[in-house]
């Protein structure tokens, strides 16, 4: 009986969630859309919309912070599901920009949304984070995340998170372009990593969570 009432309590607790209204869409007059992607983030058939816009605050290199909306189409008027200004990186938070903006891809997979932000530390070494956020129970969650760290003619490194399965792969690889004497073995490790709760896309930065690696002196990065 107690297990059918907690069952029904979450059930209107969730119901509570969807149904609340959303407000009508409108970015701010000084902010520049960037970006524009279209597709079913919540599997009712219907395309949502999500904008990445540049907003008018100095990020203090010569770029701008951004901003995510994810945006409901209703009755011909867009209105804002959700906002958040951390999962983006700002325009100039590229270390060493070879173009005019940091580089950043967005795309819609499984009714899940993929960031996949690329960071120059210098002209041989990049990181990129990729990142897959899903709507579920209510919020927004990070459930992947991939970290490729990797230097040209030396390494790879490569840290895959599952967040719901709580896997985590670790793949480092070396090659030599440079007549290195010495060159490490690579090496692919795997395990589980007693993750308390899945991760939210409110307060998440890419790149900037490390978390050591149980019986090792060794971290990994998401």
């Amino acid at each position: 009986m107690f297990r059918t009432y907690l069952v029904l309590f979450f059930s209107i607790f969730n119901y509570g969630l969807f149904a609340q209204p959303l407000t009508n869409f409108t970015a701010p007059a000084n902010y520049t859309r960037i970006m524009e992607l279209k597709g079913d983030l919540d599997k009712d058939g219907v395309d949502e919309i999500v904008y990445v816009y540049n907003t008018n605050k100095p990020d203090g290199q010569l770029g701008f912070f951004r901003v995510l909306y994810i945006c409901k189409a209703s009755a011909g008027k867009l209105q804002l599901w959700k906002e958040n200004a951390t999962v983006i990186r700002s325009s100039k938070d590229c270390g060493l920009c070879f173009e005019t903006d940091i580089t950043l891809e967005l795309s819609i997979k499984n009714s899940a949304l993929v960031i996949k932000q690329t960071f120059f530390n210098s002209s041989k070494h990049s990181s990129i984070n990729r990142n897959v956020f899903r709507y579920q129970y209510g919020n927004w969650s990070l459930i992947g995340s991939t970290f490729t760290d990797n230097y040209v003619c030396g390494w790879t490194y490569k840290y895959d998170v599952n967040f719901s399965t709580k896997q985590v792969s670790i793949a480092e690889t070396f090659e030599d372009c440079e007549e290195v004497k010495v060159i490490p073995k690579d090496k692919l490790s795997t395990f589980k990593y007693p993750f308390t709760a899945v991760p939210k896309m409110d307060g998440f930065r890419p790149g900037r969570v490390a978390l050591k690696v149980p019986d090792s002196k060794k971290f990994f990065y998401y």
